[in-house]
């Protein structure tokens, strides 16, 4: 047994790739890769790799599962907070920061330009998440089948976590009968039932806003599968359409946000914690999202192969992932309703996505500068 890594280190190792680490998951992957196993030989490709297939199986952000996982490798529980904390640490302060500057001077006329222009090359950020997720998940008439009622249901106004439940299941009926011991799974709905309740106690309203934005980013925390990505149609239907915390163009703005500063795309989360419940509210919407995939992974590291193997959940996850493709596409569609004002917005979200597929290392944050240059220099 390898001698447990010490705090102080894992820390400062995980706030260094929480600053630097843009480019969402993949490129946090490579920076994770960079100090853990090349530089200092704390684990070897083969322990990264199961990293990254239980943090794939997970719900939640990527980047944070696989740093979860390593720092429960390397020094237990206290390396899983370290390590997690240290990763989140940087883009939490920056989005704080940026979403303070926004709200405080987002009115005046150079800085609503510079989102203007901003807003169609989000537009061609989530079409490109839309390709490269679907490429990898929808790869059979099935999985094109519920990536379709998945899109058309969330754009009919559907309920979001019934369609991602109802993809689950309805793989798992056309597949193979649940196994009697699996049951697991059966809990997923629970957090959905407890925030979908009409009946809430008669709690000051500030508590009882407190106690909403917790139970939406934990839901969001729960069930939400495919990475930081999916997270954005969720946030969509549950932060602008259904309570309206937000609207369309602040929505936007806090994805290319997101996309602006290191660390996973879900810190968003964090801006519109801010935006809801000022400071505490940043708090609770990014401890709800990256808490539940945490309490999770403590039974996965003990069944991990009987988990991964199981058909039940092979099943959930075939179904769920074509789901976050149709809900990406969607999502895609409402915020190209707003972002697109005329030619230069349609062209600037078209020369977006043809950019981001063919450089495969080209960052969405230079992309995102751009479109602000040309939002600002634009008549």
């Amino acid at each position: 047994m390898r001698p447990a890594v010490p705090l102080r280190q894992l820390a400062l190792v995980f706030l260094k790739i929480g600053t630097f680490g843009f480019g969402g998951g993949a490129g946090m992957l490579a920076l994770i890769r960079q100090e853990v196993v090349e530089k200092r030989r704390w684990l070897d490709d083969t322990e990264l790799a199961t990293a990254v297939a239980m943090g794939q199986m997970l719900p939640g952000p990527f980047v944070s599962n696989y740093a979860e996982y390593i720092g429960y490798r390397l020094a237990g529980i206290p390396g899983m907070i370290v390590s997690t904390l240290g990763l989140l640490f940087p883009g939490f302060v920056l989005i704080l920061l940026l979403g303070i500057a926004y709200y405080r001077y987002g009115s005046l006329p150079l800085i609503q330009k510079a989102f203007t222009g901003i807003q169609p090359v989000v537009t061609g950020i989530l079409a490109w998440a839309t390709w490269t997720i679907g490429r990898t998940n929808v790869r059979s008439w099935r999985s094109a089948l519920l990536a379709l009622i998945s899109a058309l249901a969330l754009l009919l106004g559907g309920d979001i976590l019934l369609v991602v439940l109802g993809c689950g299941l309805l793989a798992i009926l056309t597949t193979k009968k649940p196994a009697r011991s699996s049951r697991t799974l059966l809990l997923l709905p629970l957090p959905y039932l407890i925030t979908g309740s009409q009946t809430r106690p008669a709690l000051p309203q500030l508590f009882r806003q407190a106690g909403e934005l917790a139970l939406v980013f934990f839901k969001m925390g729960t069930v939400i599968f495919g990475g930081g990505f999916a997270a954005i149609p969720f946030l969509q239907h549950e932060v602008v359409e259904l309570r309206g915390w937000l609207t369309t163009r602040e929505f936007i703005d806090a994805v290319a946000l997101g996309q602006m500063t290191p660390g996973p795309v879900a810190l968003m989360a964090t801006f519109i914690g801010y935006r809801v419940l000022g400071i505490p509210g940043a708090l609770i919407a990014t401890l709800g999202t990256f808490l539940p995939s945490a309490l999770m992974l403590f039974g996965l590291i003990k069944g991990y192969d009987k988990i991964r193997n199981n058909p039940l959940v092979r099943s959930f996850l075939a179904g769920v992932l074509p789901a976050v493709v149709g809900m990406l596409f969607a999502s895609t569609v409402f915020i190209a309703r707003s972002s697109f004002t005329g030619l230069i917005s349609v062209i600037t979200a078209l020369l977006t996505l043809l950019l981001l597929l063919r450089f495969s290392v080209l960052q969405p944050v230079w992309l995102i500068i751009g479109g602000a240059l040309l939002g600002l220099i634009s008549p």
